[in-house]
């Protein structure tokens, strides 16, 4: 069967979204993004790396005779690229057509340096046609790998919050707030106040995420009222999933239970929507404290030296 490729449009975003979810509903392994990256990598990183008004112009999309999508190509748009993720219909694809989407890949999302030329595609561990491509063409299996890990819904969600903490969402905490907490939990906030406003430009841009739910932007506030803890949670009603991206918490308040405590929150509100499964992008310790455990790994691939 012959696909077509077109460019990214304004209202492929949406499209895409769909797609995910219903390639996870179709068929899991597949092992597509969920949605929650889909909305953070656009409405947080791109605004904080700058590069959302040029990443439509990296995203690759085929489409068949009913114009459904059938697969997209693109970069998370975090950096100068480098990077592609494939994102397939639960299809039977030949050689041929997955080369076109190496192709396109290593076209317009190669890294291209002084002295050489990378491209890393991620694929799925079990994707033995494409991972033979990618070996025929030169690439080779790096160390690191991307993990998600899973666990269902617990019946009886219990919170356990330290004297002088409350539970709040984004309904009453503003974006110069989460922000900064942010910054402080992930390191690139040093001191008593934010270096920019980096960060809360992202908060702003994340609420016209089309999947942001202010409820399930779940913070932990201390006795000042300064934000301690926090999370967001995506929630995929199409297949009863909750997602978290990001979570946090600021070095004055770790080892505490506060990072358990603003998951379970956001668990219990998620689960009255009728979630069955959370996911997040990472099989730390600490997730696997929790009950989550590693659902599936993503390898890297690597190529150098690229000529198109």
């Amino acid at each position: 069967m012959k696909y077509t490729q077109k460019k990214f449009e304004a209202y492929d975003f949406l499209k895409i979204r769909d797609f995910l979810k219903q390639s996870l509903k179709s068929n899991p392994d597949l092992k597509n993004w969920f949605i929650d990256r889909w909305n953070f990598c656009r409405y947080w990183g791109q605004i904080m790396h700058n590069t959302f008004e040029k990443w439509p112009e990296t995203v690759g999309i085929w489409e068949d005779e009913h114009q459904e999508i059938v697969a997209v190509v693109h970069p998370e748009g975090e950096d100068n690229i480098g990077e592609a993720y494939f994102q397939l219909a639960d299809r039977d694809f030949s050689n041929e057509f997955l080369n076109e989407l190496i192709d396109y890949a290593e076209k317009k999302l190669a890294l291209h340096g002084e002295r050489e030329s990378t491209l890393d595609i991620i694929v799925n561990e079990d994707g033995e046609q494409l991972k033979e491509l990618l070996k025929k063409r030169g690439y080779t299996l790096q160390d690191g790998k991307e993990t998600t890990s899973c666990m269902n819904v617990p019946h009886d969600v219990k919170l356990d919050l330290p004297n002088g903490f409350r539970i709040s969402d984004a309904n009453e905490v503003g974006d110069f707030e989460k922000g900064f907490a942010h910054g402080k939990a992930f390191g690139y906030y040093k001191g008593d106040y934010p270096d920019n406003d980096v960060a809360e430009r992202c908060y702003i841009s994340l609420r016209n995420a089309p999947d942001y739910i202010p409820e399930f932007d779940v913070v932990i506030l201390d006795s000042n009222n300064e934000v301690a803890s926090f999370t967001t949670l995506w929630y995929d009603e199409l297949n009863k999933i909750g997602i978290l991206e990001p979570v946090g918490t600021i070095p004055t308040y770790r080892k505490m239970g506060l990072g358990k405590a603003v998951i379970y929150e956001t668990i219990k509100r998620v689960k009255d929507k009728g979630a069955e499964r959370i996911f997040v992008g990472s099989d730390q310790p600490f997730y696997l404290s929790m009950g989550f455990s590693l659902a599936y790994s993503k390898e890297i691939w690597q190529k150098k030296n690229i000529t198109v």
